[in-house]
């Protein structure tokens, strides 16, 4: 074996090297298992919804009466069907009871048309 420093000194180097090399590669790998990435997506996801709920609430705070108008119409937006089944129903027309002769469903017709 050469006891040349120069190459001792190259040998020492390549094993910190490798050594360093390792250490990363467990890193990677623990960072990379399956558990890990969901914990972080979690984390990340649980922080931008946290932002974002506070930026709304600052915006809120500075124009009320905005974001009152903004709700206002999303909420009507979201109940057009209902309000517009009860526009219809105020609009249809009675039906006639059964137990009228046609007599008298003929005089409420005409007075139905009269007015």
């Amino acid at each position: 074996m050469s006891t040349d420093p120069d190459l001792l000194a190259a040998k020492a180097q390549a094993q910190l090297a490798r050594t360093r090399l390792f250490a990363t590669l467990g890193e990677v790998q623990e960072r990379l298992k399956p558990a890990n990435l969901a914990q972080n997506a979690v984390e990340s996801a649980t922080q931008g919804i946290a932002a974002t709920a506070q930026k709304g609430a600052e915006a809120v705070r500075n124009r009320p009466i905005a974001s009152a108008a903004v709700a206002g119409a999303v909420g009507l937006f979201l109940a057009r069907g209902w309000i517009g089944k009860l526009l219809r129903r105020r609009n249809e027309t009675a039906p006639v009871p059964d137990g009228l002769n046609r007599k008298t469903q003929a005089k409420s017709a005409k007075k139905g048309r009269s007015t």
